[in-house]
């Protein structure tokens, strides 16, 4: 029986990820932005709302931190020490978000304290997933705040960097030096960097360790002239159509009035963060070296793994953007449990 249950799982992953691939090519076809990504999350979605439930194992994400790395070039790094002018503005964007977040869902949307404060903090889906449970919040609510704010993140910036800023970011994928010959050498380093970090990544779960110990190997490796190439485009597009069949597979078992009230309720409060954000990002922009563009990616409210595919596949600052991401990931994971406790004393 379980080796029964076991197949059709597998038919249904498959049959989804047939399904992502067909949507990214579809948009593609139509000159979407991020297409692959896009596409295989609305292929994905339409289907999880249909009533398919299935799972794609999620290993994309060692590999999304060995392309991430790869932008870290010497030049780069180099340039990291000028950054600290954009965590503080983060830091101070990231617990004014999550207060004001606080108060949206206690007082129009009627959530409890502990759920209102953990669906307000723009992190990553598991991590806050998991700490809001832990202090009693409802982990219905939260998943589904956190994913419709995710996806909503993805699908909404590349439209609005092409829009605002006029950037294509349809075409090219990648940063600048991308090539799509890899030696022999180029293959053991970049795999070697993915297999290594997911096993020392692992225990660091909570703070995305199997994405980020790969980024920081492949950081090393691209920055010491070890290797000097990215992983090639057509694997760049297909870890793009395994995220957004993962992001898209979340709204499997959503209930119509759970549409009705947490979904609308998550596309509202995600409005209202990603204008926050264009406005930090168009502030930011008078005194810190990063791009407008950039910045926006760094401030919006996305996932780690895909606010990474997404500048990476638009080719915009990605060290800057992963690096902004990467500290805010690490940084929310601490700081919400102190936060919570000293916005909830008596």
């Amino acid at each position: 029986m379980t080796g029964k249950l076991g197949g059709i799982l597998a038919v249904r992953a498959l049959l989804g990820f047939v399904s992502g691939c067909a949507g990214g090519a579809v948009f593609k076809w139509l000159g979407f932005p991020l297409p692959w990504t896009l596409g295989s999350l609305t292929a994905a979605a339409v289907i999880a709302v249909a009533g398919l439930e299935w799972k794609l194992p999620n290993a994309a994400r060692p590999i999304i931190g060995v392309m991430a790395g790869s932008a870290f070039t010497a030049e780069v790094a180099r340039s990291m020490v000028h950054w600290w002018e954009a965590i503080l503005p983060l830091v101070a964007f990231l617990v004014l978000i999550t207060l004001a977040g606080r108060v949206f869902f206690t007082r129009f949307c009627g959530f409890d304290r502990t759920t209102a404060f953990f669906a307000s903090t723009p992190g990553g889906l598991s991590e806050l997933t998991l700490l809001g449970a832990q202090y009693g919040g409802n982990i219905r609510q939260l998943v589904l705040i956190h994913s419709t704010r995710i996806i909503t993140v993805v699908f909404l910036v590349p439209f609005a960097v092409r829009l605002l800023f006029d950037l294509e970011g349809g075409g090219r994928i990648g940063p600048g030096h991308a090539s799509e010959v890899l030696s022999a050498l180029d293959w053991l380093v970049l795999l070697g960097c993915a297999a290594l970090g997911y096993v020392i990544g692992r225990p660091l779960k909570l703070v995305g360790g199997v994405m980020v110990m790969p980024l920081i190997l492949s950081a090393i490796m691209h920055g010491t002239g070890l290797t000097q190439l990215p992983p090639p485009p057509w694997l760049v597009a297909l870890v793009q159509v395994v995220i957004g069949c993962v992001a898209g597979s979340r709204f499997a078992g959503v209930q119509w009035h759970e549409v009705r009230t947490s979904v609308v309720q998550g596309l509202a409060w995600t409005a209202i963060m990603l204008l926050a954000a264009l406005a930090a990002a168009a502030l930011c922009s008078t005194f810190v070296d990063a791009s407008v563009p950039a910045l926006l990616l760094a401030f919006a409210p996305g996932g780690i793994a895909e606010m990474t595919i997404v500048a990476f596949a638009m080719g915009i600052e990605v060290a800057f953007v992963v690096c902004c991401h990467v500290f805010r990931s690490i940084f929310l994971v601490a700081m919400a449990p102190a936060l919570y406790r000293g916005t909830h004393k008596g």
